[in-house]
């Protein structure tokens, strides 16, 4: 249903560009936790089809390419194609020059090291949350592979640098500790803090720990990781009745399900993220007790997606936990990542 709004161009009709780079990245993830290779022929021809149109997947606003970047590794995962390894490389290799040098900027007396520029414009200032996390996400994800794996592969200490440094600067520059939440962005030309709180930009981190993990075993990011999942799980605004929402951003009281709005889809890239670190902690043998609550929680958005939230034709409307409203790209886009973590944790 998703794939009957897809263009000649590979993009999907009704999203942006990074949108449609989640989506695929869904599909991409069902099949690998799944084991089976369904989705693989379709997204192969569609991201061929959009490389014809933005060479590398790159365009100027380094998040929209990030998330190309992190698609491109869940592809590589299940082709072992080369060519998406080569098109994750050169995205790294591209975002890399956006990221702040250690003691080039000081803002509120915070080090702007390690964050990385939202766009690639001559004039840009903003650091954000998003764009930093994916490219944390990214480094760790390339460094878990050994030197010499691949002839354009940048260096273990490089990638590995970039995947500390940029985690760093969001823990050090936009994480509360008090409440386990992640804020959006920082401008440095006017020292502005934008705090906004949306559920992908937590999420976001939650992934680039369990990544960075997974690339150096060390246990800060596990801690980091279990204070975002469980904070994540429970926060009002967030959750209501066991099922992720985004009401601070987009709810059936602030908008109309056919309106195009992006943080339709932030939600998906929280549950995504609360499946990866499942699975590290499966994989690591770490705090079964989580494991089991993630489990759990997305179980509960499988099931109130498909109790709630469907008209029954295979289409799904944005309120996860109800009622059935309209179905959009956004929203079918944005069911994909359910569907996906609830097989990363074991099915229903």
């Amino acid at each position: 249903m998703f794939l009957l709004s897809k263009q000649d161009n590979g993009e999907i009709s009704g999203i942006g560009y990074w949108q449609t780079a989640n989506g695929y990245t869904a599909m991409a993830l069902h099949d690998v936790w799944s084991n089976t290779n369904r989705n693989r022929r379709v997204l192969e021809d569609q991201i061929v089809r959009l490389s014809h149109f933005h060479p590398n997947l790159i365009n100027e606003f380094n998040d929209d390419t990030l998330w190309w970047g992190v698609c491109c590794m869940s592809m590589y995962e299940l082709t072992s194609s080369p060519h998406f390894l080569d098109i994750a490389i050169a995205i790294w290799n591209h975002v890399s020059r956006s990221m702040v040098q250690p003691g080039r900027h000081n803002v509120n007396n915070m080090d702007m090291g390690g964050g990385v520029f939202w766009t690639t414009k001559r004039d840009e200032d903003a650091l954000n949350a998003i764009t930093t996390g994916l490219f944390s996400e990214l480094s760790a994800l390339l460094a878990t592979f050994p030197q010499g794996h691949h002839p354009r592969l940048p260096s273990h200490n490089a990638l590995l640098s970039s995947a500390r440094g940029s985690l760093d600067w969001i823990t050090r520059c936009r994480y509360r500790s008090h409440d386990a939440i992640v804020t959006d962005t920082i401008k440095l030309r006017t020292s502005e803090c934008v705090d906004w709180t949306f559920t992908y930009n937590t999420g976001q981190l939650l992934a680039a720990c369990a990544a960075t993990y997974t690339a150096t075993r060390d246990h800060q990011y596990i801690s980091l990781a279990t204070s975002l999942a469980r904070a994540s799980m429970t926060r009002d605004g967030w959750v209501d009745n066991g099922v992720l929402t985004e009401a601070g951003a987009y709810g059936p009281e602030r908008h109309k399900a056919h309106e195009n709005n992006d943080a339709v889809g932030f939600k998906s890239v929280l549950i995504r993220a609360l499946a990866k670190f499942y699975i590290v902690l499966r994989r690591f043998d770490l705090d079964s007790e989580l494991a089991g609550q993630i489990a759990d929680f997305v179980r509960g958005n499988y099931r109130a997606v498909m109790e709630r939230d469907t008209n029954g034709r295979n289409q799904y409307g944005p309120w996860w936990g109800g009622p059935m409203d309209l179905p959009t790209s956004h929203s079918q886009m944005a069911v994909l990542d359910v569907f996906a973590a609830v097989v990363a944790v074991g099915g229903i």
